[in-house]
């Protein structure tokens, strides 16, 4: 595996790679409420990679994994007791860690998100930060692993008859 910064020709295999896990994951003990047609939306995921905040996991010209990586600390981010108090220039937030189903198991998400990590190094960025819903513990299980400390959970709407809880996670690098 190796990892580069996605290209506007990597589109649809991005997509496809959202679609295929938000279909596999409904219903599931992780379910993460990704949703085709909902969240990831074509639109942001389309924004990311035009801004270079994509990175892909590459199997030579196959793109076997995704994540974004950029400043956005979204809805209520603000307001959560950080580990260090930075800019939001200074700050990677790291989005929507996806495998192919085929290469999971493998280790390629601890590969993608330490490239991810040693990306934000590189930036210069002093500090990573993440969400993951509060039921997807094998994620949540992997960014402890890595240092990523538990700094605040909450709930969110995203569509669903009831919010969806998810904890908030920090990386000071």
């Amino acid at each position: 595996m190796r990892t580069r910064m996605a290209e506007k020709a990597d589109f649809p295999a991005v997509m496809e790679l959202y679609y295929e896990a938000s279909d596999a994951m409904v219903g599931t003990p992780y379910d993460c409420c990704w949703r085709r047609g909902g969240h990831p939306s074509e639109e942001f995921v389309a924004g990311l990679i035009d801004d270079g905040a994509m990175m892909v996991a590459m199997d030579g010209e196959q793109v076997i994994g995704a994540v974004g990586i950029d400043h956005d600390l979204g809805h209520d981010y603000g307001r959560l007791p950080w580990l260090v108090d930075v800019a939001e220039e200074q700050t990677a937030v790291i989005h929507l860690l996806v495998i192919d189903q085929a290469w999971r198991g493998r280790g390629l998400s601890r590969e993608l998100l330490l490239a991810c990590l040693d990306e934000s190094r590189v930036r210069g960025l002093i500090s990573a930060r993440l969400d993951a819903t509060a039921n997807n513990k094998p994620a949540i299980c992997l960014y402890e692993s890595e240092g990523f400390e538990i700094v605040g959970a909450d709930s969110v709407d995203v569509g669903f008859e009831e919010p969806v809880p998810f904890v908030v996670m920090e990386l000071v690098l």
